[in-house]
């Protein structure tokens, strides 16, 4: 009777969750399906699938789990988080019991059966990938594992399965069943900040008396320290060796605390939580926050860079490091306590000396000018000397040939016309001493970037010694044009590694303006050219995972895309444009003149993709710095440029990449794609203009990018008889006839049908449209005036929005071409 009745109990819920997740068509709806059936309260602030104290669960949608691969690959996903909860700076406890499931079938296993795999020893698996993508190693691990032969997959659509499964489940989801935690928690030195929070939270108010919390909070974490008077939900501290205090403290809550954590035991990691340990208590010594200071994650990834580079313990192998910008100090905060007095730290700001002093007792922090101080005796190699206001021990270092250096530095992004760092406002920038050095080296417009000037410095001050540079900046110096002759001249050095993330990541800065910030390290004892190297980085996102490589663009700029087109003299003034329709004639910057067989202007500054939106066509030139005329020599370059430039979706990662000249020779359906493509883009802002005046002359403005010929026209009706009339002494524009006879794409030949319709539409309802609004006067109108002329009138919507696909598709196939024709580096 008893096993009836539980049976009977089943029932309802073993059809509830069969119903839900035959309704399940993702991820998302698997999990949804157990939440409600089991009524899990569950948290997801860590951004994992769904957690409680008592199970981890990892849900797919469906996986075959029969397959040991697709076990252990989401049996791998749930290690990461696992990983993340010992080793991150969370205070869940890490769950006894691990759920993978997915719409058809179901598994559980022991947390601690796994505890060898996500160890955080290093080197063995790569935890910085996102969990969804785990380590190919771990996974071909966990595959060879006898370990995961074992685990039992419930198959749900067996009745006595599924009636075990939810037994299990609801056993181990009990509030009655007593948790014993499967694995405990390290305090490091990372992470003993946030653990200290909790801990203060917990017994902060009972300890407060006599002493800091942090006083007892060092007590407390050392094995054998405290006592529990049982009984009596008392703690017996040892504060020094003749220091006893007892608190009032719950037991209860203080055995829970100490299920998720282990006590320290590593001398090591104790004495550099008790060196930083007043930090917390000590508002003065709070981290400052500003947009010019490195992210703390994304410093401490740096560090963990150096390391797997050059040793984890790298003061212990005659190295030292010198920041020459180390402001707060960020980039060395995750540094154990034992690196200290390893470090040089330097800043222009007095107060940010004060600041690192406390942060860093044992470690060499001055006030220093690194772009004026010193600057003479370092470039014309004068002895050290009494006027010298680097201090003696760093002068001693400098010139030991037995110490090796590390420069990790993050120097200021600031560019200005004078370009410098004295003033009482990191935005007040002026000359340096050192911008005079690279002027008597002829290093150009680069020598106004305040990075380059550290950078120049640090070439001479680090020359023929062993010493390796880690740099947090842009990555102009790499690619840049400005940049071409201080890469010759100066920075040639060995890439070793290194990662790049947004720059949304600093605060202060727009996310929708964010652009790629590199970590990258250089061996500046081996000269090396970076046009001879690959330099691939890693690619991190904002909770900094790995999400890929990238290989970023190293090429001299002869061989950039701005350098393919040959650009004709400007022989005679035309009326200039600032937008599609509006002539400039107030612009102090006056840029009126175009060549002989004038067809148009292609707007093209830079050379890099963050660029895109600065290129357009135009039917005269256009008022801004990199514009050229278009003539019949070079039309099929500059549509091939224009297409390329704006085809490609810009983001973070790629935003300074530059554009480069095709590495082979292009076929003829690739320029024809690129020429229509180029005709119907938004970008595209030719027109026609009548009788426009300009410096006491009147101009005609022809558009000579019109598609299509005179004898295709005259056969649609025109609902306009001036139009009409104006058709009747002209000729063909000039893309109209390169376009006939031209083999194109089925791509393209889409794009031309459908935009054929739209030119009828538009011809046959032209005195419903707002004509003059447009400036629409001429047969030969813009495809900007008859899309918006179109648009207003309501005609020609439907095939409007029909266009835009068909163009989208035609870019679709532009897009690889551009990577396998060289413009971009993949």
């Amino acid at each position: 009777m008893r096993r009836i009745k539980r049976a009977v109990q089943k029932t309802p819920i073993r059809q509830a969750l069969i119903a839900k997740l035959e309704e399940a068509r993702n991820d998302d709806m698997v999990r949804f399906a157990y939440v409600k059936t089991f009524d899990i309260k569950f948290d997801t602030t860590d951004r994992h699938d769904v957690y409680t104290r008592q199970i981890f669960f990892e849900f797919k949608y469906s996986k075959n789990f029969g397959s040991l691969r697709a076990l252990a690959e989401v049996l791998a996903q749930a290690l990461y988080y696992i990983h993340k909860l010992k080793f991150g700076i969370s205070d869940k406890p890490i769950p006894p019991i691990i759920c993978l499931a997915d719409k058809n079938e179901a598994a559980f296993t022991d947390c601690l059966v796994w505890k060898e795999y996500y160890t955080d020893e290093p080197g063995i698996y790569d935890w910085d990938l996102p969990p969804s993508s785990p380590d190919k190693k771990l996974v071909n691990d966990l595959l060879t594992d006898y370990e995961l032969r074992k685990v039992h997959v419930y198959k749900l659509d067996v009745k006595q399965e599924l009636n075990n499964f939810i037994e299990r489940i609801e056993g181990y989801l009990s509030p009655q069943l007593k948790l014993v935690y499967a694995d405990k928690k390290l305090i490091t030195e990372e992470n003993f900040e946030d653990v200290y929070k909790f801990w203060e939270l917990s017994f902060g108010e009972a300890v407060y008396n006599g002493h800091k919390p942090s006083k007892y909070f060092v007590s407390d974490v050392q094995e054998g320290n405290t006592r529990v008077i049982a009984g009596e939900n008392k703690l017996l501290f040892r504060i020094t060796a003749n220091d006893f205090r007892e608190k009032q403290i719950m037991q209860r809550d203080y055995e829970y605390f100490w299920s998720l954590y282990e006590k320290v035991k590593n001398p090591h990691i104790l004495r550099g939580i008790i060196s930083k340990m007043d930090r917390l208590t000590d508002d003065s010594l709070r981290r400052f926050h500003g947009e010019f200071f490195t992210p703390l994650d994304f410093a401490n990834k740096g560090l963990q860079y150096l390391e797997r580079r050059i040793g984890k313990e790298w003061w212990k192998h005659g190295y030292k490091m010198w920041d020459m910008a180390a402001g707060t100090g960020n980039l060395q905060y995750h540094l154990p306590y034992e690196a200290w007095d390893h470090l040089y730290l330097s800043t222009y700001y007095p107060e940010e000396v004060e600041h690192l002093s406390k942060l860093y007792p044992e470690s060499v922090t001055f006030q220093y000018d690194y772009l004026n101080d010193d600057v003479d005796s370092v470039f014309q190699d004068i002895p050290f000397n009494s006027n010298w206001k680097m201090p003696h021990q760093l002068r001693q270092d400098l010139v030991n040939p037995n110490i090796k250096w590390i420069i990790l530095i993050n120097p200021p992004f600031a560019t200005s016309q004078t370009a410098g760092t004295s003033g009482k406002s990191k935005k007040d920038v002026s000359t340096t001493r050192i911008r005079s050095f690279m002027h008597q080296q002829e290093l150009g417009e680069v020598s106004r970037e305040l990075f380059a000037q550290f950078l120049f410095r640090i070439h001479r001050e680090f020359r023929n010694k062993v010493a390796h540079l880690g740099l947090y900046s842009k990555l102009k110096y790499i690619n840049a044009n400005n940049d071409q002759r201080f890469r010759d001249e100066v920075f040639q050095y060995k890439f070793e590694g290194g990662f790049i993330f947004s720059s949304a990541n600093f605060s202060g800065t727009a996310r929708a303006n964010a652009f790629p910030v590199g970590f990258i390290i250089w061996d500046l004892s081996q000269p090396l050219h970076l046009e001879e190297q690959s330099i691939t980085v890693d690619i991190y996102n904002n909770k900094v995972e790995k999400i890929g490589t990238k290989r970023i663009s190293n090429e001299n700029r002869s061989r950039f895309l701005n350098k393919w087109i040959d650009r004709p003299a400007g022989v005679k003034n035309f009326p200039p444009f600032k937008s599609a329709i509006v002539v400039a004639t107030e612009n102090i910057d006056v840029r009126d003149r175009i060549s002989e067989g004038f067809l148009g202007s292609l707007m093209c500054k830079g050379n890099e993709l963050m660029n895109q939106n600065s290129t357009a066509i135009f039917s005269g030139p256009y008022v801004s710095a990199g514009g050229l005329s278009i003539d019949q020599d070079n039309f099929e370059k500059s549509m091939i440029v224009h297409a390329v430039r704006r085809t490609l979706k810009s983001t973070w990662i790629n935003d300074r990449d530059q554009f480069l000249t095709p590495s082979c020779e292009l076929d003829q359906v690739f320029i024809a794609d690129c020429v229509v493509w180029s005709l119907f883009a938004n970008s595209n802002e030719t027109t026609a203009l009548k009788d426009v005046q300009y410096k006491g002359a009147v101009y005609q403005i022809h558009n000579h990018f019109f598609p299509f010929k005179i004898s295709k026209i005259n056969a649609w009706d025109i609902n306009n008889a001036e139009i009409r009339s104006s058709l009747m002494s002209d000729q063909n524009r000039f893309v109209a006839n390169w376009l006939s006879g031209k083999q194109l794409s089925e791509q393209a030949r889409a794009v031309m049908y459908k935009a054929e319709e739209i030119y009828k539409i538009f011809f046959e309802h032209l005195n419903n449209i707002r004509t003059h609004k447009l400036k629409i006067q001429t047969w030969d109108a813009g495809w900007w005036q008859i899309r918006n002329g179109l648009s207003e009138s309501q005609y020609g919507n439907e095939q409007i929005e029909e266009l835009k696909i068909l163009h989208g598709i035609l870019k679709t196939s532009i897009l690889p071409k551009i990577f396998e024709y060289g413009f971009l580096i993949n």
